[in-house]
């Protein structure tokens, strides 16, 4: 402590918190109409991230879905087929040789 046990002034004579200090500077400096738009200005910021919270987590949503059609698809193109490929010809009375000339229709 000082001599005399005085406690020592700061310059701008701040408060406890340095916060409510710049506001009140900046309200007696520059007017009510400052203030308001420092205040405006930050009710927008939060009202943007507020908005901006929903729509992250639809993206992630979308991303997980698109990552589950993409994985299903990629395992129906990849897996071979288990049955005859051709359903309109039944194997059994088509010709070993294979080609369309030699099939006939099982009426």
């Amino acid at each position: 402590m000082t001599p005399g046990d005085t406690r020592p002034s700061t310059p701008d004579a701040l408060a406890l918190n340095p916060t409510v200090a710049l506001l009140r500077m900046l309200l007696e400096r520059n007017g009510t109409w400052a203030l308001c738009k420092v205040f405006g200005a930050f009710a927008l910021f939060l009202a943007l991230h507020l908005v901006r919270v929903p729509l992250v987590l639809l993206v992630r949503i979308l991303a997980g879905v698109i990552g589950e059609l993409d994985g299903y698809t990629t395992r129906q193109i990849t897996t071979p087929p288990r049955g005859p490929i051709n359903h309109y010809y039944d194997p059994a009375t088509t010709t070993a040789a294979g080609s369309w000339e030699h099939t006939r229709v099982r009426t």
